[in-house]
């Protein structure tokens, strides 16, 4: 069966089965907290953060930021661990032993000059030129998305391998 994507996002924002008040979100975030506490075992410092947290309209799911790392994905529970841990190992270190420290950490390298190059390069290019590079990324992807979970894509790899080196049939140069 298709997927449909042109479901209308303004209809459901305004379905009032899909709106959450906020005494009902803070009661979702107390149960799943406390479901939480029930299967993961936490220190009493971590117990009175995490419940700190969510008393102040959070998840426990929703990361409160790193001092340290980035923390795409995490939750709190382990963003919280994560600083408290290189908190304790760097405490009495040099500014430059913690940046030595948390570097190595993470695994962290200094960008190549050609890395420092493309960086440059993208501070000083036009606005409009990285929105519309952002566009055309997202609609790259959004069509991988879409060869995936047809289950086209490998199809789709076969054929670019193949046409790698043909002639680009349009022009492209309206995109700018």
């Amino acid at each position: 069966m298709a997927r449909r994507y042109d479901y209308d996002i303004d209809a459901i924002y305004d379905d009032p089965r899909f709106t959450y008040e906020e005494a009902r979100i803070r009661a979702m975030n107390a149960r799943d907290l406390a479901e939480l506490e029930e299967k993961v075992p936490l220190t009493a410092p971590e117990k009175r953060a995490l419940r700190k947290w969510v008393a102040s309209g959070h998840s426990w799911r929703e990361s409160p930021g790193s001092r340290y790392v980035c923390d795409f994905g995490m939750d709190f529970l382990e963003v919280y661990r994560i600083d408290h841990e290189i908190a304790a190992a760097t405490r009495g270190m040099t500014p430059a032993e913690k940046e030595a420290y948390i570097k190595e950490y993470t695994g962290y390298t200094d960008p190549t000059p050609e890395e420092r190059e493309r960086y440059e390069a993208v501070k000083t290019t036009p606005v409009y030129v990285q929105k519309k590079y952002a566009e055309l990324y997202r609609r790259i992807h959004l069509l991988w998305r879409y060869l995936v979970e047809e289950g086209l894509w490998d199809e789709a790899a076969e054929y670019l391998e193949e046409h790698k080196d043909d002639e680009m049939p349009l022009d492209f140069s309206f995109i700018l």
